[in-house]
């Protein structure tokens, strides 16, 4: 399910407070720890409502990735340090992973009373050819945030009714 369009300059920015953005640990397959966060850094409330009701929010957000990797796999630093890793532009090895532990899910609680829960989904991990400046290699990490809104009743805007049409038979033609 696609999340609905919010004009963020018609949008208003709601507070919330952070109750929970956990470290979620993957072992990939050659041997790395990477470790990733999902931080959600603005939140919007839309002027629009969904089908059902629930009024229509979006959010800033940035991933953070670091890692562990063993001995093995270090090299020389790169030198200059790379800019961007566009895996068009670098030379790339497909890495497969596992997540380790517990799903965990991040919570936020809006000033309106809606609960945001969100977690980071890796879809799919490049092991780069480039090393950071500590000898670690560099990889390009897709991925995907999952969101759940739950909204307090009085936030849902009740539908109106259409008039109900007579379905009582008219006669003949009616």
């Amino acid at each position: 399910m696609a999340q609905a369009q919010v004009d963020l300059t018609k949008a208003d920015p709601v507070e919330f407070s952070m109750k929970d953005e956990p470290w979620v640990k993957y072992k990939l397959e050659d041997g790395t720890s990477l470790f990733g966060r999902l931080i959600i850094t603005k939140i919007f409330r839309g002027t629009d409502y969904d089908p059902t009701g629930q009024p229509v929010y979006a959010w800033s957000s940035q991933n953070l990735f670091t890692t562990i990797a063993p001995k093995t796999l270090k090299s020389t630093p790169t030198n200059p340090p790379p800019t961007t890793l566009d895996p068009s532009s670098v030379n790339t090895t497909h890495v497969d992973f596992e997540r380790v532990g517990v799903e965990k899910w991040n919570v936020y609680e809006l000033s309106d009373g809606s609960v945001l829960r969100a977690k980071l989904e890796i879809t799919g991990i490049l092991r780069t050819d480039k090393y950071g400046p500590d000898g670690e290699p560099l990889y390009v990490v897709n991925a995907q945030m999952i969101p759940r809104i739950k909204v307090p009743q009085t936030l849902i805007k009740r539908q109106t009714q259409a008039p109900r049409q007579d379905r009582e038979p008219k006669g003949l033609y009616g």
